[in-house]
């Protein structure tokens, strides 16, 4: 794996984490994986506002003493129940201050790209240095790619947005579900591009 991303992988319904310097994207894991990592970690990234990449947002904020970021257009979902998702885990999200993060933002060496589609605030981060793509929910390994039918999702929205992505010169894919992709990354996103455009 990439030294520089560490890969904290989520099980059942919880979504991956990345820890990549001093950012913890996605905080869905349990605070024994982040625990090693808590000194370097002063800020989570949140791909968006799906309770699956946010349940343990308070636990582990408290824990790193980090800032919270999340795409502008997503910050309701960490106080409704109903976009959120939380509900059909019999929850309710967590709800905490965050920063608003906008397309061409950077934060932790990475540009923010809005990608909406998956929700209207899906964010991606990429990093120019080594082409790390930090897809959320947009793009999964193998030409998948995220729901486009719940609360503020888009088809429309996710061609657009993976269109986007993949003009990026990508060489490893981090995804929110399913393995990273460490070689042959383009690929991948070439085929989600082609995949949703045709069948969709």
């Amino acid at each position: 794996m990439n030294e520089s991303i560490i890969w904290l992988s989520g099980t059942g319904w919880r979504a991956n984490s990345y820890v990549a310097g001093n950012i913890l994207v996605d905080a869905a894991v349990s605070a024994d994986a982040v625990y090693p990592y808590r000194e370097q970690i002063d800020t989570i990234v949140l791909t968006h506002g799906h309770f699956d990449h946010t349940a343990n947002l308070l636990e582990l904020a408290e824990l790193c003493s980090a800032e919270v970021m999340i795409g502008e257009y997503d910050l309701p979902f960490l106080s409704d129940p109903r976009i959120s998702l939380s509900h059909q885990f019999g929850q309710r999200p967590t709800a905490y201050p965050a920063k608003i993060l906008k397309d061409g933002d950077t934060v932790g060496g990475f540009r923010v790209y809005h990608t909406p589609g998956h929700t209207r605030g899906s964010i991606s981060l990429f990093r120019e240095s080594d082409g790390a793509l930090i897809a959320g929910d947009t793009i999964f390994p193998e030409g998948s790619f995220g729901r486009f039918d719940l609360p503020t999702g888009s088809r429309g929205d996710l061609v657009g947005s993976i269109s986007k992505l993949a003009e990026l010169p990508v060489n490893s894919l981090w995804p929110g579900h399913d393995m990273p992709v460490v070689t042959d990354a383009k690929r991948h996103v070439l085929l989600s591009k082609q995949f949703l455009e045709r069948y969709g």
